[in-house]
């Protein structure tokens, strides 16, 4: 971004940054931390009212605040001209006045509101020439909320296509045509086409070219609409299916769509059990790690070991070669993170696999676990301990004893130097 921003001034909008996952708001925050000196101005909108303290936007709304390039500013709703003018492009007539007030005054202004409504207005014909009506007695029906706004534009598809809907919300915000056909058995591919082209006309769905067959709701609070009418026992049934049905479309290429499998198997857990579970959330775990995504894969190990019944924290052993794999890719994930966590969770974590891989004879993944570079930082104890371990576990001279060799040093030499200055800190303390 930076070198693109050296030919040319460059703007990057990111909108709707409250549906942001934790790993794509820590890549902003690295971005943020880089752009002081560069010609790149990075505008992110959010909702307010989406965020609570927990949420993952807030945290980093925090960080951001340190830096001295941030500058937060206040969106008002839309005016009365912004509002006529959104009008005009839906319907190519100059509004009533009368109209555009009661919108105004119904929606003080709510941009997804407002929207919502010019969309639905337009859909019933309001906005057609001669069922414009007399210009003051505009009475504007507002939902309480917007979800009946979208409940009222799906009320105009087919009964088929809301059932076909519903099943695809609980596919995810995004789906193809191969990833539905298996789950809609009783339509042919041109009859279900033909209720997703009823769909894309009413802007409920949209085509997501340049691929073929593949769709995405327009906004996820439509996706989330259609799935909140579930009962939880429809729900988990409509995940196991689509888990299963999902499986057997990837084949042999499962693997590398662990991420989306894990997530359908995890709300399927009380139908189809934690086997698939455990194992796709282990595969993508593992995806995430090596893409450095710390936080999703911390969730990945954390969700396969729940599921195990094995918490995250704790000195009893454990039982078998899968949860002692998601321990250490947990440990690794914790570690990642860096200066953000405390160093002793990740430490025992890598301290409870290393345990099992060095009792089972493993020596390559013990070997591995011992010698897994975690930041400095307080409270490691156990590093040393399994290093001095893995070193009686390799063959003298091997690539395996160098790397742990050069680690052990490193640790030995950091634990040196932050004993020597708690001493020095306590003789400081004497003297005065």
């Amino acid at each position: 971004m930076k070198n693109i921003a050296q030919a040319q001034p460059l703007v990057l909008v990111l909108d709707d940054l409250h549906w942001a996952d934790r790993s794509s708001l820590l890549v902003l925050e690295f971005l943020v931390r880089g752009i002081a000196r560069s010609q790149l101005l990075v505008v992110g909108a959010y909702r307010d009212m989406e965020l609570s303290r927990q949420h993952p936007l807030a945290e980093s709304l925090g960080e951001l605040t340190r830096q001295r390039v941030f500058q937060r500013v206040l969106l008002r709703g839309l005016g009365p001209e912004d509002i006529a003018r959104l009008f005009g492009s839906a319907s190519n007539l100059a509004p009533p006045t009368g109209l555009v007030q009661a919108v105004y005054t119904q929606t003080e202004g709510n941009p997804l509101f407002v929207t919502e409504v010019v969309r639905l207005l337009a859909q019933e014909g309001e906005l057609a020439p001669g069922n414009q009506g007399n210009q003051e007695s505009w009475s504007v029906r507002i939902p309480e909320g917007v979800r009946e706004v979208i409940g009222r534009r799906l009320n105009r598809l087919s009964q088929r296509c809301n059932e076909i809907l519903t099943v695809v919300s609980v596919v995810g915000r995004e789906f193809n045509l191969d990833q539905l056909k298996p789950l809609i058995d009783d339509l042919s591919e041109d009859q279900l086409l033909a209720e997703l082209d009823g769909a894309a006309a009413a802007r409920v769905i949209a085509e997501l070219p340049p691929t073929v067959g593949r769709y995405q709701f327009t906004h996820a609070l439509i996706q989330e609409t259609l799935a909140g009418e579930l009962t939880t026992t429809r729900k988990v049934r409509l995940h196991a299916q689509i888990a299963q049905t999902l499986e057997d479309l990837y084949g042999v290429d499962a693997e590398n769509h662990a991420d989306e499998l894990a997530r359908h198997f995890a709300e399927a857990e009380s139908l189809l059990g934690s086997d698939k579970l455990v194992r796709y959330s282990l595969l993508a775990g593992e995806r995430a790690l090596s893409a450095y995504a710390w936080s999703e894969a911390q969730n990945h190990f954390e969700r396969g070991l729940a599921s195990r019944g094995i918490p995250v924290s704790g000195n009893d052993p454990l039982p078998d070669a899968q949860v002692a794999e998601l321990m250490f890719g947990f440990g690794q994930a914790r570690a990642g993170a860096g200066g953000r966590v405390e160093m002793q969770g990740p430490v025992n974590s890598l301290v409870r696999a290393f345990d099992y891989f060095s009792t089972t004879g493993d020596t390559a993944n013990a070997t591995a676990a011992a010698a897994y570079p975690v930041p400095g930082g307080s409270n490691r104890t156990g590093l040393t301990g399994i290093m001095g371990q893995a070193l009686t576990l390799v063959s003298p001279g091997s690539l395996a004893e160098g790397r742990l060799l050069a680690q052990y040093g490193s640790e030995l030499i950091e634990k040196s130097i932050r004993v020597h200055t708690i001493l020095y800190l306590v003789g400081d303390a004497q003297q005065m």
